[in-house]
């Protein structure tokens, strides 16, 4: 679904119809695993964990851009997402951190947070899509619960 139809469109955008609202909360769900449930987000693991340590953050409620938060959520929120950031960042050894947020598919705010890697060819562009990578169930878990832990840290800091 994108904004092609722009009827379906319109009742994604109001979340009446918005896939994301029923299922960011599940512990499991078609494509991730809940991190973290926090104050304004939910921190999602992808599956398909081809740009490794990828994380989503997910707004609680439903809003499709940034501007439609008040300056308190936005503030709130924005911690959120650089806490999380900055614990990817650790648990992961990054060199450098991506922040996308797109909302092409589904109209919810939420941020795409990659951890790049000495070894990433920085011209080389981000394309979500552009192959598939599964782990182990254990080492979705694993990452699970370092994520959590720093997670925890850095949001107290």
């Amino acid at each position: 679904m994108t904004w092609k139809n722009p009827e379906k469109w319109a009742q994604m955008k109001s979340g009446e119809t918005c896939p994301t609202c029923s299922d960011i909360p599940l512990e499991e769900n078609k494509l991730s695993y809940l991190v973290e449930e926090l104050k304004k987000s939910y921190v999602r693991l992808p599956k398909n964990q081809n740009y490794y340590g990828w994380v989503i953050v997910f707004f609680k409620r439903h809003v499709s851009e940034l501007y439609e938060l008040s300056n308190d959520e936005r503030n709130e929120y924005m911690k959120e997402v650089s806490s999380v950031a900055e614990a990817v960042s650790k648990v992961f050894g990054a060199v450098k951190m991506h922040y996308l947020s797109f909302g092409s598919l589904c109209p919810h705010l939420h941020f795409h947070i990659l951890p790049r890697q000495v070894e990433d060819d920085p011209h080389h562009a981000i394309k979500m899509d552009e192959a598939e990578t599964f782990l182990s169930d254990e080492e979705y878990k694993e990452i699970v619960e370092q994520l959590k832990e720093k997670i925890d840290f850095y949001i107290e800091n």
